[in-house]
């Protein structure tokens, strides 16, 4: 079927679905590179006490020698993917609020819309999570929603005050309050997705279907 012949409701679902694979590909790559990491701690490996003589006045140990370029190479990824696992869970939560709030006031958007940057992040937007308990207010887990919205509020507004902290205690207590960030949003995005499906069955859709026939 031609994109033109797609009712803007199964386009819009599957835009939205689409993001939602993607937050969780990256959310299993996480896990990945995280679990990647643990295999290479010192405590949980028996090192051998061999010696390497690399130079007449320089003896090494090569396990351990290798064990620190791996958990290097770990530690790069694990950073990498964390970033790239909390730009998408965000991404995902922002783009289906917006598809939520845009439903709920009448309009008929075929897709998600994002903007990316030149290193390939989501630009994801200055304002707050819309809050959208009146728009939802006959659906059953609105509260739900709206308290994973203050989390993610919360956590985000702990990142912010991390990179702007004056001293590294400060930076540091922020960025325990901003982390889960990733997951926060990512569950915020499985519930705005079921609202979204909630708001499509409640406004008239079956008009729009009807019409296409």
């Amino acid at each position: 079927m031609h994109n033109s012949e797609i009712l803007w409701f199964d386009s819009l679902t599957e835009s939205v679905a689409a993001l939602a694979v993607a937050a969780r590909e990256t959310r299993f790559a996480d896990q990945a590179t995280r679990l990647a990491s643990w295999h290479v701690e010192p405590a949980r490996i028996h090192l051998a006490n061999g010696q390497l003589r690399v130079s007449r006045e320089c003896e090494i140990n090569p396990q351990v020698i290798a064990l620190e370029q791996i958990r290097a190479l770990c530690r790069a990824q694990e950073l990498a993917t964390a970033l790239l696992y909390e730009n998408t869970a965000r991404a995902y939560a922002y783009g289906t609020a917006a598809a939520v709030l845009a439903v709920a006031k009448g309009e008929r958007p075929r897709f998600v819309e994002l903007q990316r940057d030149e290193v390939g992040q989501y630009i994801l937007p200055v304002d707050l999570l819309p809050d959208l308990r009146d728009v939802l207010s006959g659906w059953a887990m609105s509260d739900r929603l709206a308290w994973l919205r203050n989390d993610v509020i919360e956590r985000e507004s702990a990142l912010a005050a991390g990179a702007f902290a004056a001293d590294y205690e400060t930076a540091s207590r922020a960025y325990d309050l901003a982390a889960g960030l990733a997951d926060s949003s990512y569950m915020y995005g499985e519930e705005a997705e079921a609202a979204l499906h909630f708001l499509l069955m409640t406004t008239g859709t079956q008009d729009d279907f009807e019409e296409k026939q």
